[in-house]
């Protein structure tokens, strides 16, 4: 079948949805086709963002309101400055002048869905006159909006955009926009006129900060005096043009500032007025113009910002493993700790603090005498026996232990020493444990002969202070542990005289806090506007040669959509870029500051832009992964600090690690570098060998153990899910260390017998499954206590002990059943893991059981606005043959479009098309401008990073992609003759394939093909 086929049978049943709509509630949302322009309620969330990669971003919205002002390096998604460009049309007096805000009508809901509603808006300019009608239309990295008014002589086109240049990220990188007004006079007259841009310093509260000149234009600052751009300016710059600037707006209380400037702007008013030094509230700029009938003008505003100082810093900077004891007593709560209660003193062992759960080694007390019933002491922290815990050593044997309860309040524990009377023995503290909860505390041990019960004072946990009764052991109230021995020992390092430390002494020293790429380029707000001005151009036509490029396709209008669409996400304040060029990204980002850091390893597993777009971009997560987060023994912290540095932010993640052994190999063929893999293979191979012993110690071939993914719980006993992953990295590794002529025979063995294993005990002969395991585990899960419980609860704590570990999936149907076999596919590992009529199975029960038209009748108790209501989605997990545990794994209930493009994907890249289809139009209906962004599609945050699984479309369509290492080219077309944009480390171009054969048009650099393989869809 071909595209045009598909698209033509995709309007079809558009078409007959809409005739069978009619007899619907008059509540349903209008429709609009894939791809098109955006009008009428369909703009009413439209807010596209214009920036740079890590660099910061403005939207332009889809009347061509600017929004979400996020220049600071972090998310402002409710930062509406006050600016605005208008259009005054002068008349023969002043009384025949037209004047607009060159804006479309404001959207419905900001009548009264904004703060400050009930009062009036008094902080818009929503009271101003704008035009009447408006249509968007997105061709990324350009947005257009063209704007119309009966009373209004001149048409208006709204250009935004800053520079996408593949392959080139520094130029990505600027933190730039752009916005272009090409006036047209459509009437049979002359027509003089005055545009304008007028804008409130945003930066700081209204008179504070300072506006100071540039060339063009003018520049807000956050501060006033020296050095002022270093905390914040923002430069708003015409070009080509010569502007009057009036920098500092009129003073008085009330709305003064406003109603002066709008009388200027209605009236023509040009004001050429200095900068003061401070306690200005606004500027404007303007620029008279002449049009003949049927001419036109095009008005350049430049912006740009430079923000090079910020408080921002994630994680710990300590090496990944150890040491646990690192010399001194806690004094309480860690950084990014829960708090920390029940302690007596000032001082407790904490061994989250400050290394979190990372760390690990034992603390041991000097001999003592066993001579009193029993030895009293108060823990916390992690519950898992044999890793975090309290012992009691007897001849070098543990006689006594006790363990926390996964929280960070401290009780009451007692040995009983009744038969060890006399005896010698060490208190060990011990840590050994790097996953959540992998942490004890401890404080206060004491011999008594009495229960600890008659030693508490009724005080929360404080106890008499005879010491006849109680005799103290040690309170770690000192500055050091009072002679108990921390093992391994705590080793001193260099660090420079400003407190930062660096693994290396040749190195520079890890700054304190973030400071964004382009700081260590461009010095001031007035070389990035000096490098903006002089490269527009240039900048310009490259960025349209992507467009150009990328558009040129006839895949289907919502697969394009879906994957332009989340390429903004790129622009947005979720990727970071620190100083030295490296990428440091969030998750997603919440109203006023990044979610969840570090880079998250599962969470872009995901993401399959930025490998192809930027490859180089991409390899430096890999450089992260494999050093800094990385310790001796193959853990990886899947979060990363930032400033990047030793350490992490997090324990290991099985999905996020081993994903990353196939990233590797992902990121050696994309780039054809051997001396890169040669580099990496020996962290990649100590990598997997970490998980093959702390995973799957038995050697089954499957995860067995314990281990954490990106539902932020941990599955017990061997699942699809997870265990694709291993199929994969085992699959990913062997073809690394057979290239270098490594010995990977064991992980051949474990790859067959990981097959073997997935097929015979997790496939239910129609999708894969979990096994849940209760026993058997080297560690297993810890049951709830059900006195616990409140009295109507303890039997259904009892049932959920019954079943197993809390949030599994079990017999359920999951959307990322497979997940590790698309990221093998999509990463180019074309071996045959499992049996693809089995996956397509599976794929296809996903699709059958988990994709709802309609959600209205669907009970979500978790995060319902990411689909609810007569939304239609994907949920995470249903369970088609019953047995859904009490307690499924978090988040089962929801609805993410990141696994809805991953699951689509899939089924293209095994011939399923439609259904495919099927679910990428459901997704991009919720993102349609009237309920949702069409450009944010979020998760746990705003432009959230998984959403980019969706450039995996591109290559489930067409099965193209590239091998720099065997220069080959592969087709492997499931939907007929095609056209479509391909991206590779060194160009980027078209693809055609038609009647079987391989056309490449290379648009950008050079792709060296010396081979094309077709196979057959």
């Amino acid at each position: 079948m071909k595209f045009r086929t598909l698209i033509f049978l995709t309007l079809c049943f558009t078409v007959i949805s809409l005739g069978s709509s009619s007899m619907s509630l008059a509540t349903d949302k209008p429709t609009r086709e894939f791809n098109g322009p955006y009008t009428g309620r369909h703009l009413d969330r439209v807010s596209f963002p214009i920036g740079g990669i890590g660099a910061g971003m403005y939207c332009l919205d889809g009347n061509g309101a600017i929004s979400h002002m996020s220049v600071r390096n972090q998310m402002e998604f409710t930062n509406m400055p006050k600016m605005y460009a208008a259009l005054c049309v002068l008349g023969e007096n002043g009384e025949d002048n037209i004047a607009r805000v060159v804006e479309g009508p404001i959207p419905d809901w900001k009548y009264f869905g904004m703060p400050g509603a009930g009062n009036g808006l008094s902080h818009t300019t929503h009271g101003l006159p704008r035009f009447r009608e408006a249509e968007f239309l997105d061709r990324f990295p350009f947005a257009t909006i063209d704007l119309e008014d009966k009373l209004v002589p001149f048409t208006v086109r709204i250009t935004g955009w800053s520079p996408f240049t593949p392959g080139d990220p520094d130029s990505s990188s600027l933190p730039v926009g752009a916005l272009e007004y090409t006036f047209k006079n459509t009437s049979n007259t002359n027509k003089k006129a005055v545009f304008s841009y007028n804008a409130e310093n945003f930066l700081v509260s209204p008179g504070s900060g300072s506006i100071g000149p540039i060339d063009g234009g003018f520049v807000f600052y956050q501060k006033a005096g020296k050095d002022r751009d270093r905390k914040g300016a923002f430069a708003i710059v015409v070009d080509g043009d010569k502007p009057i600037v009036d920098h500092c707006w009129f003073r008085g209380g009330w709305w003064d500032a406003m109603t002066v400037t709008w009388d200027n702007v209605q009236n023509g008013k040009m004001v050429d007025n200095p900068p003061v030094p401070s306690n200005a509230r606004g500027a404007s700029l303007s620029v008279p113009f002449e049009l003949k009938p049927g001419e036109e003008k095009t008005i350049r505003l430049l912006t740009c910002w430079y923000t090079p100082e910020t408080n921002l810093k994630q994680g710990r900077r300590t090496a990944p493993g150890g040491p646990a004891f690192d010399g001194t007593p806690s004094l309480g709560t860690g950084e990014e700790q829960q708090p920390v209660s029940g302690f007596l003193g000032k001082g407790l062992i904490n061994t989250f603090d400050p290394g979190g759960d990372a760390p690990t080694g034992t603390l041991t007390s000097p001999e003592i005498t066993l001579n009193k019933k029993n030895l009293h002491f108060l823990v916390g922290g992690g519950g898992k026996v044999g890793r975090t815990c309290v012992n009691l050593l007897v001849d070098g044997k543990v006689v006594a232990t006790a363990c926390g309860k996964d929280t960070e309040h401290l009780e009451w524990a007692t040995f009983d020493l009744d038969k060890l009377q006399g005896k010698k023995a060490r208190i060990q503290i011990l840590d050994q444990s790097s996953d959540s909860w992998g942490h004890i505390l401890a404080d206060h041990f004491i011999l008594s002969d009495e229960p600890i019960e008659k030693l508490k004072t009724g005080d929360g946990n404080k106890i008499v202070a005879d010491s006849n009764r109680a005799v103290v052991l040690n309170s770690f109230d000192g500055k050091d542990y009072g002679g108990w021995q921390a093992d391994p020992p705590v080793e001193k390092t260099c660090c420079a005289s400003d407190g930062t430390c660096s693994t290396d002494a040749t190195k520079k020293p890890i700054p304190k806090t973030h400071s964004p790429w382009y700081a260590g380029k461009l010095d001031s707000i007035f070389q990035v506007a000096e490098y903006w001005v002089q490269n527009y151009d240039d900048l310009k036509k490259r960025s349209e040669t992507f467009r150009d490029t990328f558009y040129d396709t006839t895949l289907p209008p919502e697969v394009v959509e879906a994957v332009a669409a989340n390429l903004t996400i790129l622009k947005s304040p979720t990727i970071m870029r620190q100083q030295d060029g490296r990428l440091w990204c969030w998750e997603g980002c919440c109203d006023s500051h990044g979610c969840c850091a570090g880079s998250c390893t599962h969470v872009w597993n995901y993401a399959q832009a930025v490998c192809h777009l930027f490859p180089s971009l991409e390899r430096t997560l890999r450089q992260t992964e494999y050093n800094e987060s990385q310790d001796e023994s193959g853990r990886q912290a899947f979060r990363a600090n930032l400033p990047i540095s030793p350490g992490g932010i997090s324990f290991d993640a099985s999905d996020g690690q081993l994903g990353g052994i196939m990233k590797a190999y992902r990121e050696w063929r994309i780039s054809g570098d051997r001396d890169w893999l040669a580099e990496y293979w020996p962290k990649i191979k100590t990598s997997l060998d970490y998980m093959i012993r702390k995973w799957d110690p038995r050697h089954t071939g499957l995860l067995e153990e314990d281990h954490h993914n990106t539902y932020d719980i941990n599955y017990f006993g061997p699942d699809g899910h997870c265990g694709s992953f291993y199929l994969g990295a085992l699959a990913a590794a062997a073809r690394m260390g057979e290239e270098l002529g490594k010995d990977v025979s064991l992980y051949k063995e474990l790859l067959a017998k990981g097959k073997k294993r997935m097929v015979e005990e997790l496939y239910n002969g129609e999708y894969f499954i979990q096994i849940v395991q209760k026993t058997g585990l080297d560690y297993n899960f810890k049951p709830i206590y059900p006195a616990d419980q409140s009295k109507a609860y303890r039997e259904t704590a009892r049932i959920v002990n019954q079943q197993g570990p809390k949030y599994q999936y079990g017999t359920g149907c999951l959307s990322d059943g497979v997940l590790g076999l698309w990221m093998a596919a999509v990463c180019g590992i074309d071996e045959k893991l499992i049996d693809d009529a089995k996956v397509r199975s599976h794929l296809k029960a996903i699709h059958k059981y988990n994709l709802k038209h309609d959600l209205s009748t669907h009970a979500n108790p978790q995060r319902p606005s990411f689909a609810m209501g007569d939304d239609g989605g994907l949920l995470l997990c249903t369970w088609p043959r019953g047995n859904r545990p009490l307690l499924p794994f978090v988040y089962s209930n929801e609805v993410w479009t990141g696994i809805e493009y991953q699951v689509a994907s899939h089924l293209m890249l095994l011939g399923c098309v439609e259904e495919g289809l099927d679910i990428v139009r459901a997704a991009r209906k919720r993102y349609d401008g009237v309920r949702r962004n069409p450009f944010n599609e979020y998760e746990c945050g705003h432009w959230y990073a998984r959403a980019l699984s969706s450039y995996g479309l591109l290559q489930g369509l067409t099965g193209m992609r590239y091998d720099a290492v065997d220069k080959t080219l592969y087709v492997d077309s499931k939907g007929g003759d095609f056209r479509a944009f391909l991206a590779t480390a060194t160009g980027y171009g078209t693809v055609e394939f038609k009647d079987g054969k391989v056309k490449l048009e290379v648009k950008s650099g050079k792709i060296p093909v010396e081979k094309t393989v077709v196979k057959k869809g």
